[in-house]
């Protein structure tokens, strides 16, 4: 018959301390990401970016662009894009 004698186990400062963490740190994620104002976002963002409406009044003449000289000196350099030959005419026939 064997005899197993087993030492003292030292608690593991160093576990508790981990596992502590991790539920603080997820904790604090779920805080902020549930629980703060939705307002904080506007914080970040520029004061300059948040008014569309500058945006919204652009005005933009499309006339004024195609009859300007700057879009008239253009040329093309390729011709219009066309659909070539798509697959075989019959797909089961063998070559």
């Amino acid at each position: 018959m064997a005899l197993v004698f087993e030492g003292e186990k030292k608690f593991n400062w160093r576990g508790v301390a981990i596992v502590a963490a991790v539920i603080l740190a997820v904790g604090g994620a779920a805080y902020f990401l549930f629980f703060t104002p939705v307002p904080a976002i506007e914080i970040i963002v520029p004061p300059a970016a948040r008014s569309i409406e500058e945006l919204s009044g652009a005005h933009f003449d499309p006339a004024g662009v195609v009859n300007s000289e700057d879009f008239r000196s253009l040329r093309r350099y390729a011709g219009q894009p066309s659909i070539g030959q798509i697959g075989r005419p019959n797909p089961f026939i063998k070559f």
